[in-house]
């Protein structure tokens, strides 16, 4: 037992091999064209350590190499579990996959019933029953769910308030995180004897001074330069033919005449409209015209009115009647048409014609004579300059015909759009030119107008009366220049 332990005292130990296993170890282990014989570090590995290893991707370390496999043999790529892979554009697109389709409103099985219509304030679908109520399509439980009423829910908020107790006030924990989040001092010179604004983040709400005003819609015109005998039916007629005029709560149009010291009525009216629209349409067609057609003194003067309180057009006042009586309005805009009197009257058959409430063709009647042509060979071109510049303050003109073969003296407009097209007749409708009454009216696609050059069966006079015509403008043109 001795020996053998005085025989271990003197083995020598060494750290690393020698002899054969060192000669095996430089041979088979470490290769030193691949490895110095040190770990490397985790950050220069490729994949790094406890990344998601690729499926075919090169070994990340020789299986020979000791210092950089120390599983040896072993591939430690098989016990890693299968990850999926999520990149940052994928994940934003899932979430805005999900975000839109919890927006996403389903239609009610019944949304062709006319008491349904879609409220984009809140983005759904709302139903008025038989007796005024309001109910909210649930797109979830895939019914019709009531919808409370601000003063609904101001009572229910009453019913169970305490006594003594202001809901709008923050709890005491709250009230002290407050205090102590002061906010930080500015201590630069240009703030050196100012107060410090109050914070209006938390605690009580500011005061109604401190809040933004609410710019509203102005839609009101004023009028001037009425006859003293105007009746307000004469102004509700005229002034309606360019939109919804607003009215109050008991039906009536929102017309104002105002009246003199003496009771009697000074010439000024204010119109209110319902859509913002119609004030334009109003200054540019109704401004310095006649009140009456065909009466020179009753021309008018339309202005934008001017308020210096924004309650002064007489506003409903309450969100739950404003809605009402919005709604109310918006139907009653889409009933409006020209049955109710916008533009010249419309015979039967005109009404099963769609393409007259789509026209943008305006046929002017009386315009000249045979015999103006014939006398004055400039007419032709300064009348269609005359009839295109007095056109283009109602819209967009792109062509103006003059038929010199029509003895009723027809032109014809071409108008951008409809709107444009209905604003000429109003305007131009029984107004009086060169001493004749102007007749003014859609183009229905029946009517066929004559004038010189156009028509197979008018081509030998069309040519013969071009040529004579040409003749005595260039007659003219050398007459001037003398």
């Amino acid at each position: 037992m001795a020996a053998t332990r005085k025989a271990a005292d003197q083995t020598l130990y060494h750290l690393s091999p020698r002899g054969f296993w060192k000669k095996f170890r430089d041979a088979v282990v470490v290769n030193p064209e691949i490895s110095s014989g040190l770990p490397i570090q985790g950050i220069q590995r490729y994949p790094p350590p406890g990344s998601r290893p690729e499926k075919y991707s090169t070994p990340a370390t020789k299986a020979s190499d000791p210092a950089q496999n120390p599983y040896w043999k072993r591939d430690v790529r098989r016990a890693y579990p299968q990850l999926s892979v999520v990149t940052q554009t994928e994940l934003s697109g899932l979430l805005i996959e999900h975000h839109e389709a919890r927006q996403a409103v389903a239609a009610p099985p019944t949304e062709d019933d006319p008491r349904i219509h879609f409220d984009r304030t809140a983005g759904t679908w709302r139903l008025e029953d038989d007796d005024g109520n309001e109910m909210e399509y649930d797109a979830a439980k895939g019914a019709w769910v009531s919808l409370l009423s601000e003063d609904l829910l101001k009572a229910q908020q009453a019913a169970y308030s305490v006594a003594g107790v202001d809901e709008e006030t923050p709890a005491a924990p709250v009230l002290a995180r407050t205090k102590k989040r002061k906010e930080p001092e500015d201590y630069t010179s240009n703030t050196l004897g100012v107060e410090p604004e109050p914070s209006t983040k938390r605690g009580k709400k500011a005061g109604n001074g401190n809040k933004p005003e609410r710019k509203s819609k102005n839609t009101a015109v004023y009028v001037t330069g009425l006859p003293v005998d105007t009746e307000p039916d004469e102004i509700v007629e005229r002034f309606s033919k360019f939109g919804l005029i607003e009215e109050d709560d008991q039906g009536e149009p929102k017309v104002k005449m105002y009246a003199k010291e003496d009771g009697s009525f000074s010439g000024e009216a204010l119109v209110v409209y319902f859509k913002e629209e119609s004030v334009m349409l109003a200054l540019n067609i109704l401004d310095d015209a006649e009140l009456r057609l065909g009466d020179a003194s009753t021309r008018m003067s339309v202005k934008k009115a001017e308020f210096g309180n924004r309650h002064e057009a007489g506003s409903v006042e309450g969100s739950g009647e404003v809605k009402a009586h919005e709604q109310n309005h918006y139907r009653k805009l889409g009933e409006w048409d020209d049955e109710d009197g916008f533009g010249p009257s419309i015979t039967e058959e005109d009404k099963t014609r769609a393409a007259n409430r789509i026209s943008r063709v305006v046929v002017l009647k009386h315009m000249f004579t045979l015999q103006e042509l014939e006398e004055d060979a400039s007419l032709l071109l300064d009348l269609k300059d005359e009839v295109r510049e007095e056109c283009s303050t109602l819209g967009e003109v792109t062509n103006v015909v003059l038929y010199d073969k029509e003895p009723e003296g027809v032109m014809s407009v071409k108008f951008r759009d409809p709107l444009g097209a209905q604003a000429c007749i109003i305007k131009m409708n029984g107004r009086f030119f060169a001493g004749r009454k102007i007749e003014a009216s859609l183009y229905a696609g029946k009517q066929r107008f004559r004038r010189s050059g156009a028509g197979e069966e008018y081509e030998d006079e069309g040519d013969e009366a071009e040529g004579r015509r040409l003749d005595d403008f260039a007659s003219w043109l050398m007459t001037e220049g003398d």
